[in-house]
C-alpha cells in the first residue's frame, strides 16, 4: 500500500455502489484483500439483493435501472442475498460479519424527515465485516 496507508494498523474501508459491476470472482477477490487488513480493520459494503426478491412496487424501478446500466455498459453482474454475503464474508476471513437491512438504515437515518425523503425499498443492503 503505497498511498500512505499503514498496513500494520487497523483501516476502515468503504465501498458503496460497486458490488454490483464486479463479478462474484472479483467480490470475493476484494473481500479476501481486505480480510488481510490488520486485525480490526473494518469493511462497510453495499450489495443488492437480487431483482426477483424486490418487492413488487419498487422491482419495476430496479429492472429499469439494471436496463439502462447494461444499456450504458456498466451493467450490474453481480447480486447476492445476505446470507451469500455473510457466507463469502466469513470464508474470506473475516472474523466478524453482519448484515445491515437496508429497511434498518432507511428507519435510523430518514425516520423524523419532514419532507417524506425515503431510499428505495430493496435497495442496497449493507455487509459490515471485521478482521
Amino acid at each position: 500500500m503505497s498511498a500512505g496507508c499503514d498496513a500494520g494498523k487497523p483501516a476502515i474501508m468503504v465501498s458503496t455502489g460497486v458490488s454490483i459491476y464486479l463479478t462474484r470472482d472479483a467480490n470475493t477477490a476484494t473481500l479476501r484483500e481486505v480480510a488481510g487488513f490488520a486485525q480490526g480493520s473494518t469493511l462497510a459494503m453495499t450489495f443488492l439483493l437480487p431483482l426477483e426478491t424486490a418487492d413488487d412496487e419498487v422491482r419495476a424501478g430496479l429492472e429499469m435501472a439494471e436496463r439502462g446500466a447494461r444499456a450504458s455498459g456498466t451493467p450490474f453482474v453481480s447480486f447476492f442475498t445476505p446470507p451469500e454475503m455473510l457466507a463469502l464474508a466469513r470464508d474470506a476471513g473475516f472474523a466478524e460479519a453482519r448484515h445491515v437491512p437496508a429497511v434498518d438504515l432507511t428507519q435510523r437515518y430518514f425516520a423524523g424527515r419532514t419532507d417524506g425523503l425515503r431510499p428505495p425499498r430493496n435497495a442496497e443492503e449493507l455487509l459490515v465485516a471485521r478482521t
